[in-house]
């Protein structure tokens, strides 16, 4: 081959290769705002992009590389982003909500301020992300590993974290009514101030964790094991803890017993109450905290009437180091289990 035609030939190979890596890139580094939505976006490349306030919703980016991109204030809303790269990626107020990130790569993402309502992070590693003021509402996190992360003051009604591992997670001031727990790790956790009612934590592990001041109304505890766990203040009217481990828990000031007002004559029933007479005879009482949760305050008379009894205590085990409230008998179903 002549050398004039063999140059050519190797030049035009330089240039095809250059453009076949250009066209792995999904856009320039500059992507602030653009308009993607229900694009087919799978497997691209778009690292250490600038995609400020960009419009993903619905889009296709399953396998894409989002490493270290900033998507601050981008819409993922219902983003297809199932085994994504984000690792390093800064998604701060982001919406996310609806979005499948089943077995995405998150380590040291920045989240702090999404909307993940209704996220689905099926067996996700969470525990070098970032998440603080999150918004959890209906989330799917089962399987999920939380351990340690901060998520105090974070809303997560109505969340799937069954199998979860959420050891030494902070909770604190968290609401996690209705949300369901089933199973999971949550051992020396921080959940102090919480609102836990109407949920499921059957089976969970919650020894040695702190539950100062959470309400647990109408909550399915039974099976969980909350050995050394401090419950001080807290209130499980309503709620099931039977087969409950509390051996060395600390109940203090645990409100256990259904309470009436001050004025309740020795016939009084809640069940012959209705409507706004109800609520007034409930608010003066210390049930007045878990009418402020809005899963609660919105429940009808026919299904609020029946958490308006004593906690179910049947077959809980203890022993001479559980602290029970004061003047409090120990249940004669429960199951001593000293040394």
């Amino acid at each position: 081959m002549p050398v004039r035609r063999l140059f050519l030939v190797l030049c035009l190979g330089a240039l095809l290769a250059g453009c076949q890596g250009a066209e792995q890139r999904a856009c320039p580094p500059d992507c602030v705002s653009i308009n993607q939505s229900s694009a087919n976006l799978r497997g691209k490349d778009f690292s250490d992009a600038q995609m400020m306030d960009a419009n993903l919703s619905k889009a296709n980016l399953v396998g894409a590389d989002l490493s270290n991109a900033n998507l601050t204030g981008a819409d993922l809303s219902q983003a297809y982003m199932e085994s994504a790269v984000l690792t390093g990626s800064r998604l701060v107020g982001a919406n996310l909500s609806l979005a499948n990130l089943r077995n995405a790569f998150l380590d040291s993402a920045n989240l702090s301020g999404a909307d993940l309502s209704g996220v689905s992070m099926i067996r996700v590693d969470l525990t070098q992300t970032l998440m603080s003021g999150v918004r959890l509402g209906g989330a799917e996190l089962i399987g999920c590993n939380l351990a340690g992360v901060d998520l105090n003051g974070v809303e997560m009604n109505e969340a799937n974290l069954s199998g979860a591992i959420l050891t030494e997670v902070g909770l604190d001031g968290s609401v996690l009514s209705m949300s369901n727990f089933n199973g999971a790790d949550m051992r020396r956790a921080s959940i102090s101030g919480a609102w836990v009612n109407l949920g499921q934590l059957v089976g969970a592990n919650l020894s040695g964790t702190d539950l100062t001041g959470s309400t647990f109304f109408g909550t399915n505890l039974t099976g969980a094991n909350l050995s050394k766990a401090r419950l001080n203040g807290a209130i499980l009217v309503g709620a099931d803890l039977s087969g409950a481990d509390l051996r060395g828990a600390d109940l203090t000031g645990v409100i256990l017993t259904l309470p009436y007002p001050p004025t309740a004559q020795a016939a009084f029933s809640y069940q012959d109450l209705t409507g706004q007479e109800l609520m007034d005879a409930l608010n003066q009482t210390e049930l007045r905290r878990i009418l402020t949760d809005r899963q609660v305050a919105n429940l009808t008379e026919v299904r609020l009437k029946p958490y308006l009894h004593d906690t179910i205590l049947q077959g809980v085990i203890y022993d001479e180091n559980t602290i029970w409230p004061l003047g409090f008998d120990t249940p004669a179903s429960a199951i001593y289990q000293g040394k």
